[in-house]
């Protein structure tokens, strides 16, 4: 029960975090239009000074398809001390997970 407690308790401090993320990006986004742009020649075309967009792309185990897999990594300890293997198989999911983010594949399109 504890164990349950403090996994809701994070994921509901990440969701948090997350949001308040996401609404401090267009303030982000026009303070740097306004340092980048001279006054009254903004202009958010291609390459132009007020070019500027953020992306959130978010790298967690629920983005994993298998089931088998997602839970295996949800029970790996958060320590500093993992084997070989484990860090090679994270390595490999964190890959996957990032490939596979349609948030990622929004920037990289967008960067063609």
């Amino acid at each position: 029960m504890l164990d349950s407690y403090s996994s809701i308790a994070i994921e509901r401090y990440n969701v948090e975090t997350l949001a308040l993320l996401k609404e401090s990006l267009n303030g982000w986004a026009g303070q740097v239009r306004t340092q980048r742009c001279p006054e009254g020649a903004l202009s958010e075309e291609p390459g132009s000074c007020g070019d500027i967009e953020f992306y959130v792309i978010e790298v967690k185990f629920d983005a994993l398809k298998d089931e088998g897999e997602r839970e295996y990594f949800k029970r790996l300890p958060t320590s500093f001390r993992l084997s070989a293997e484990e860090v090679d198989k994270l390595r490999d999911a964190a890959h996957r997970i990032v490939s596979e983010s349609k948030e990622f594949q929004r920037l990289i399109s967008d960067l063609r």
